[in-house]
């Protein structure tokens, strides 16, 4: 009684200690929601916009393209201005992009359009203004956000620590965050769960018509959209900079430093292998509706455990573990190496036969074996996800521990490695809508057709995330070599300065 009387009382000084991460956490779900999150426990995104899965898939490699510029500028701007100016601001710009993305579904019908899947000038209409959504998130998120985000969230209760300890508190830091963020997003995408369920039986209509706007998408993005502008407002007046005796100041010296040091890249590249495993479980998701045939609330549900529940139960604990290690580049590794070889399972699960279900009422789908099928698949699907999450959490706590970068290098450090890593936003979109396009296949859930990938598709689609896995491992081997080279010359050169001073003296 004595302990859960203790943790409870805990409660509030864990959340007056680190309310700044809380707000940075609510702000991080939101603004990643609607271009990434929603992907991974909502399959078939494409269908709420009338669109084949190809066209969605293709206002995402937009985003791709336009954040690796941006994380050029980012790299400029983070160093440049205070991180709290510019987190703000990037919410901001995302919150008036998110109103439009929850306007868009409503342009075809207001225009008088109900088509099931749009065509001619229609598609050419909604494909055009996703694109434009996805360039306006890819600017805030990349060049306004995201570096400034890791900024404060590594500065964070750091202030009073002597320096020898402040790089130690990045991967608790990090580690709360990404519990916090877990938590959040769990909340509400539970809730957006039970929204789409009551959609999918029909308690909950559509505005519109037969081919509407569903209600239960429109209350949850409305939601998202929502968190945006309340993260905006907290951030604003409850995130307190410390003072500087001078403004920051960005150096094309320091930028040009940081692009030279080869285990930046390195570690770019490292983390380019970690980012592919988290794009391939987006896919992982509707490889379970429309291949593996797992019913759409637990493909909801699955997808929640993977992407919220995971971050919550693994983050805080692990980033804490992991800041106990002499180094983290190990640990990155051997969760990169575990994630591979869960997809490669993933890819051999289904045969490499020819798709026998494309229809929700085959009764192929009541057998053991395809039960079974579905189960490997789904806790496969859980299990990726907590290695995933488990690496993410310190994915940028080398920065500063084992390569360590200076903190007034740290934005342009976090960007240059953002640019390489984060490239995937636009080559494996563009590679996945390439292969969605070649290999496709009509399926017939709940009556209605849609256009997705078939089996083969998905397999290759996973294949091309194991590729860049393993290029990404073997980077973080040599890097780790590397920096236990380098740590061992300065231990050699430190010993000699010793003998030599006591030769002297």
């Amino acid at each position: 009684m004595d302990k859960v009387t203790k943790f409870f009382g805990s409660i509030p000084e864990f959340f007056k200690r680190n309310y700044v991460l809380l707000i940075l956490a609510l702000a991080d779900v939101a603004i990643m929601a609607i271009p990434f999150y929603m992907d991974n426990f909502i399959p078939n995104m494409n269908a709420n916009f009338r669109l084949a899965q190809s066209d969605y898939s293709q206002a995402g490699a937009i985003y791709g393209y336009v954040s690796l510029p941006c994380y050029i500028l980012g790299a400029w701007l983070g160093d440049k201005f205070r991180a709290k100016s510019m987190v703000v601001l990037g919410i901001v710009i995302t919150g008036v992009l998110g109103v439009w993305y929850v306007i868009l579904p409503f342009v075809p019908l207001l225009a008088g359009n109900t088509e099931h899947v749009l065509q001619g000038t229609f598609r050419n209409l909604m494909v055009v203004q996703l694109c434009i959504i996805f360039a306006g998130f890819a600017f805030a998120t990349c060049a306004l956000f995201w570096a400034p985000l890791w900024k404060l969230v590594k500065n964070v209760n750091t202030e009073h620590l002597p320096k020898e300890l402040q790089e130690k508190q990045v991967g608790k830091n990090n580690g709360i965050q990404g519990m916090l963020n877990g938590l959040i997003g769990l909340a509400i995408a539970l809730f957006g769960t039970l929204l789409l369920e009551l959609q999918n039986h029909e308690i909950l209509g559509k505005v519109g018509g037969e081919n509407g706007v569903s209600i239960g998408f429109l209350i949850l993005i409305s939601l998202y959209a929502g968190f945006i502008i309340l993260s905006a407002l907290l951030a604003l007046f409850l995130i307190k900079e410390p003072k500087l005796q001078e403004p920051p100041s960005f150096s094309v010296k320091a930028l040009i430093s940081v692009v030279k040091d080869k285990t930046v890249i390195l570690l770019a590249i490292l983390v380019l292998g970690v980012y592919m495993l988290q794009m391939g479980l987006s896919s992982y998701v509707n490889y379970l509706k429309n291949v593996f045939w797992v019913p759409g609330l637990a493909v909801m549900l699955i997808g929640l455990m993977r992407t919220y529940a995971m971050r919550f139960m693994i983050s805080g604990w692990f980033g804490k573990y992991a800041d106990k290690k002499n180094s983290y580049i190990p640990l990155i590794c051997i969760g990169l190496l575990i994630g591979m070889l869960l997809v490669g399972v993933g890819i051999i699960l289904p045969g490499f036969g020819l798709d026998n279900i494309t229809n929700d009422t085959d009764p192929n789908l009541k057998k053991a074996s395809t039960i079974i099928l579905q189960v490997a698949a789904g806790l496969n699907l859980v299990v990726m996800g907590a290695v995933t999450w488990a690496v993410v959490t310190i994915r940028w706590s080398p920065i500063g521990t084992d390569l360590r970068i200076a903190n007034e290098k740290y934005a342009a450090a976090v960007n240059v490695v953002s640019v390489i890593a984060f490239t995937p936003d636009a080559f494996f979109k563009q590679i996945r809508s390439a292969i969605e396009a070649k290999h496709q296949m009509t399926i017939i859930i709940n009556g209605r057709e849609s256009i997705v990938a078939d089996r083969l598709g998905n397999q290759l689609i996973l294949l091309v995330v194991l590729g860049f896995g393993l290029l990404g491992l073997v980077s973080g081997i040599i890097l780790h070599f590397v920096l236990q080279s380098r740590n061992k010359w300065e231990a050699l050169e430190s010993r000699l300065q010793v003998i030599e001073s006591k030769i002297k003296n």
